[in-house]
């Protein structure tokens, strides 16, 4: 038998950063068969989404205090780490014209978007980007997932760890959501890196990122995506917060790492492409085959990124606050068809 705490998060107005504790609520649950490591992994968002709104009972209230600040256009109060840097409705600045229609789409949607949302998105080709409010920070939810498995796979091409290195199951692993087949598995059980990558990037598995990144060690983890351009670990409150420039960085390492190193990067893409999830930016883009993305939802935060395989591949990054949820998914899709149309005209 093991004992699990289950977090309720509360926030207050200062309430973005989502490690409040309102309340731990002890849960036993009786272990009644043993995992194996390559169980199939699915269902991701389903799951997670379904997990995270049974606990997180003040999610409703929360969004409307937050909506309530954006209405009067301050964010006093608010908590310093979260607390938007950029004005919610920019003004106009120079936009690179082969973005031009990108930036007009994105305006009209944040125009009626409840909540606040930041946009990253870069020419591979020619290196032009466009942002929209690419400075806000926000916690990353599961897209944490990406600069994890990049730093897992540097540590390989380093000779520090194989494919085959095995990591083990511990409490430390455990997390309320998001378990998949670790749920019922023992703790001691022996997992290989490559398969805790596969978990990770295909159904969005917290435990197996938690295993990579305990492996990584989380001062290892800042210090290697530091060097990605876009630092992120994890301390006792949870995922550091990031940007959507960071995002971005994040996922222009794994392109240059597929120029450099294509076997070493396919280890990542591979997985990426059978990801259970392909709504957002891939459901958005009209030519979805060609979309590798990964999704990240902890309610109030809905994020997507991807490199977009076109003829004229491109990177873009949609992360967003406080929208309601059951239109979010459209949002982040407009604006992923409005990209494509910048670059596919």
């Amino acid at each position: 038998m093991r004992l699990w705490r289950v977090v309720i998060l509360g926030c207050s107005l200062a309430g973005l950063v989502a490690a409040t504790t309102a309340g731990v609520v002890a849960v036993r649950f009786t272990t009644v068969r043993s995992a194996p490591p390559n169980e199939p992994v699915r269902g991701a968002l389903v799951e997670e989404r379904a997990a995270l709104r049974a606990e997180q009972v003040v999610e409703h209230q929360v969004v409307a205090q937050e909506r309530a600040i954006w209405d009067r256009s301050t964010w006093e109060g608010a908590a310093p780490a979260l607390r938007p840097i950029e004005p919610l409705r920019p003004e106009p600045g120079v936009v690179p014209a082969p973005w031009a229609p990108l930036d007009q789409a994105v305006r009209e949607i944040a125009g009626s978007f409840a909540g606040r949302l930041s946009v990253v998105a870069i020419d591979l080709e020619s290196g032009v980007r466009y942002e929209f409010r690419p400075h806000d920070r926000y916690l990353p939810a599961s897209t944490f997932k990406l600069p994890v498995t990049l730093c897992t796979a540097q540590a390989i091409d380093r000779g520090e760890l194989t494919w085959e290195s095995l990591v083990t199951f511990t409490p430390a692993d455990d997390d309320t959501v998001g378990q998949g087949g670790f749920a019922t598995a023992p703790y001691g059980g022996l997992y290989p890196v490559r398969n805790l990558v596969d978990r990770s990037l295909i159904s969005s598995n917290n435990v197996a990122v938690k295993m990579l990144a305990r492996t990584l060690t989380w001062d290892g983890l800042a210090r290697c995506t530091e060097a990605l351009g876009g630092m992120v670990t994890r301390t006792e409150e949870g995922s550091t917060p990031v940007t959507a420039q960071d995002e971005a960085a994040w996922w222009l390492a794994l392109w240059q790492m597929k120029q450099a190193k294509p076997a070493l990067a396919e280890n990542l893409l591979s997985p990426l492409r059978r990801g259970t999830y392909q709504g957002r930016i891939q459901a958005g883009t009209p030519r979805s085959d060609l979309v590798t993305h990964k999704f990240g939802t902890f309610p109030p935060y809905e994020h997507d990124g991807a490199i977009i395989w076109s003829e004229r591949p491109y990177i873009l990054v949609v992360m967003t606050y406080g929208g309601d949820h059951r239109t979010v998914d459209g949002t982040i899709e407009a604006i992923a068809g409005a990209a494509w149309r910048a670059e596919s005209p």
